[in-house]
């Protein structure tokens, strides 16, 4: 038995903080010794079982919620509050998370098997047309890699996916940087068997730029189908995504669907799932998809998401050259009318389990 600590900004609707949850979780069900600690627990609303310490360190909103790369310091009872419930403990593997859960290494005591786990990007890249906005990313990249390289020199850290040890590891030459997939927590109260597929396909996400919903849409218009398509999330882009979806004559076929907390039922009700982003470390929503046996077709936008798609030959067709609308248009075709399986073994590879043991291995 492992005694391990989490630290998190807190348990709230995004992705790192529902595996970070998933995670805990899976730890505690085997029979370790779990602490979970939030630097502050305002936006929570992940599950944490009963049988994890949980810990809300109720730091200020502008250390536990800020800009990543804002200088964060703490007070002096804030300091005395990690010493009595984190320092004066010992811990054999302690997980720092995304994203200012990374500042609160400063101030443990324990400095053995302490690693950063490094959900995504945190050195976005925002392109440009225009000279000026090109002149002042340009700035910004030096000044977030000054950064980034005095927050995580000699550290350990734990990424996503290979394309971001690679980069980081370029950057950090002192540190020591390993690569976890993240792994799929669903439990079989969770899979509702012989649901109705009401849907040709989904999109599950934020409605945001990165995430390139609008090729999603255009694929779905040009792909021949004549069924609907869902789209469940919230975000910036929903007002042009339905004015785009009228623009194409699908809006009557399009169910924009809102937030779910839970999107599993509705991924199960769908003969295919999509993902278009423009960058996605890992696209943990596609290892969901195919845990519950619903196929899935993506953009190839990062290493992590080759990776998922590359489990199986059958699925390496529906890999697609990144922003490549006619391919995706095709291929979505084919995947909903030509529906591959998903072998129990990449099921196996995917799970959180396997995440776990991973973890472990680093104790």
């Amino acid at each position: 038995m492992k005694s391990i600590l989490f630290v998190i900004d807190d348990l709230g609707r995004g992705g790192a903080e529902k595996i970070t949850a998933d995670l805990a979780n899976t730890f505690s069900n085997l029979g370790h010794k779990v602490t979970l600690a939030v630097l502050n627990a305002d936006k929570n609303i992940q599950y944490i079982s009963p049988h994890i310490n949980y810990i809300d360190l109720k730091l200020t909103p502008s250390f536990a919620f800020g800009k990543l790369w804002k200088t964060k310091k703490l007070s002096d009872s804030e300091k005395n509050r990690i010493d009595q419930l984190i320092n004066l403990k010992t811990y054999d593997l302690i997980i720092l998370g995304f994203h200012n859960g990374y500042y609160l290494g400063q101030y443990l005591t324990q400095t053995q098997n302490v690693w950063y786990w490094v959900h995504g990007e945190l050195l976005e890249y925002r392109p440009s047309q225009n000279i000026f906005k090109q002149i002042k990313e340009h700035i910004r990249q030096i000044k977030h890699q000054a950064k980034f390289k005095k927050l995580f020199h000699k550290k350990n850290l734990v990424t996503v996916n290979q394309d971001l040890k690679i980069k980081y590891q370029s950057l950090l030459p002192d540190s020591q940087i390993h690569h976890i997939a993240n792994g799929v927590s669903i439990s079989k109260q969770t899979v509702q068997p012989a649901l109705e597929k009401i849907w040709d396909v989904i999109f599950v996400g934020r409605l945001a730029a990165i995430k390139q919903i609008d090729h999603a849409i255009t694929a779905f218009a040009q792909s021949g189908l004549k069924g609907r398509m869902a789209i469940v999330g919230e975000g910036p882009q929903e007002n042009k995504l339905i004015e785009l979806s009228k623009q194409l004559q699908v809006k009557d076929r399009i169910d924009f669907l809102g937030w779910a907390d839970n999107p599993y039922k509705f991924i199960q009700q769908s003969k295919a799932l999509i993902l278009t982003s423009h960058y996605e470390s890992y696209g943990l929503v596609l290892a969901e998809s195919l845990c519950l046996d619903t196929p899935v077709i993506a953009y190839e936008c990062s290493q992590g998401v080759k990776d998922i798609l590359s489990s199986q030959e059958n699925m390496k067709p529906f890999l697609i050259e990144a922003n490549n609308c006619e391919q995706l248009a095709t291929q979505l075709y084919l995947c909903v009318i030509q529906p591959y399986q998903v072998s129990k073994q990449t099921k196996n590879k995917l799970s959180i389990h396997h995440t776990a043991e991973q973890f472990l291995a680093l104790v």
